[in-house]
């Protein structure tokens, strides 16, 4: 355990923790497993993780004093009920995303949040990785952006059998493709760029009769007037989990892909491209900081963990990424509906 989280147990909410105050993860598919090893890589003390529907049944778990943080990866259309109790309890939350299946839902999640005075964090993990925090480092090498563009595809919704509660529009939400995956892109969009979307232009496709979308195209605008495309699809066989972020500037382009997630390309006109690698001398300190455990594919949400306890550890330097926020989930769910507005109207569509 490094000294920031194992701080955390002797300064967490009060000044006298007793020695089995722990984590819980609520929620015991593929995101509470994940949330579980991370953990386990920091030695966070932990309890879980425990069936979300059990939980929803008996919630004492929930007010257990020993419990200081909770991890809510259930199904989507749990999150408001267990996140919100969780804030009311006087616990920090750390939510899956999205933060909830409609706007109404995620706008309570803030309120509550707000209310409470907890800390409430999204599970974006993805500006964790090292060489998106480089990439942000060096956004000024690009000059005044003009575009975003950039896809996340996976294959695992390809077929008729494969089946989730994803799809299943009670449980995930009226927006999957968009919601589920677009989500993480939309964030390191913004985050990185430093602009928001503000209307979107969607078509959307749904395959084998579902409900929600299986596939879907976006057109951006952003605050400032910069353009973006990205392409979204659950059904794009062959890629597993393959997201790529591009944005171009006046003097430079960079295009970072989960699938080769050690390396930054860098471009500009009349001059070579060059790949920065995450053993590259020239490394940020905030992505070397990163950089220095091993990689691997939990290593963005170790790093976001690791973030989340050094903060409640009473540690005040800034982490590599700032936190992201039950905020960012509200918008992001605000932009879903926009873009799903969009797709049925076939118009640009503010988001709200």
């Amino acid at each position: 355990m490094n000294s920031a989280t194992s701080r955390f147990w002797a300064r967490a909410h009060n000044d006298v923790v007793e020695a089995d105050r722990r984590a819980l993860v609520v929620g015991s598919g593929y995101a509470g497993v994940k949330h579980a090893e991370a953990l386990e890589e920091l030695g966070i003390p932990f309890t879980g993780p425990l069936s979300a529907r059990r939980v929803m049944e008996d919630p004492r778990a929930l007010d257990d004093a020993t419990v200081s943080v909770v991890h809510i990866c259930a199904a989507n259309d749990l999150h408001v009920a267990l996140a919100g109790r969780a804030l009311r309890a006087g616990k920090d939350v750390v939510c899956e995303k999205p933060l909830a299946v409609d706007v109404r839902g995620a706008e309570e999640l803030v309120a509550i949040a707000h209310k409470t005075g907890r800390l409430a964090v999204l599970a974006y993990n993805y500006r964790f990785h090292p060489m998106v925090v480089e990439l942000a480092t060096r956004i000024a090498f690009l000059g005044p952006l003009h575009t975003a563009r950039g896809s996340f595809l996976q294959d695992w919704l390809l077929l008729a059998t494969d089946a989730n509660w994803r799809v299943e529009e009670a449980r995930g939400g009226a927006s999957r493709a968009i919601a589920d995956i677009g989500a993480h892109w939309l964030d390191l969009a913004e985050l990185v760029s430093g602009k928001r979307i503000v209307a979107v232009a969607a078509q959307l496709g749904r395959l084998h009769g579902r409900g929600t979308e299986d596939h879907a195209g976006l057109l951006l605008r952003f605050s400032d007037g910069m353009t973006g495309t990205l392409m979204l699809s659950q059904a794009a066989a062959g890629h597993r989990n393959d997201m790529e972020l591009s944005l171009d500037g006046a003097t430079g382009s960079a295009t970072w892909r989960h699938e080769r997630p050690n390396e930054l390309w860098l471009g500009s006109r009349g001059g070579d491209a060059v790949v920065v690698g995450r053993d590259d001398e020239l490394l940020s300190a905030a992505a070397r900081a990163l950089a220095v455990l091993p990689t691997g594919p939990n290593e963005a949400r170790r790093n976001l963990l690791a973030a989340v306890y050094a903060r409640l550890s009473g540690d005040a330097s800034e982490p590599a990424a700032p936190l992201p926020s039950f905020e960012d989930g509200l918008r992001h769910t605000r932009f879903a509906v926009a873009a799903l507005d969009s797709a049925s109207r076939e118009k640009w569509v503010s988001v709200a």
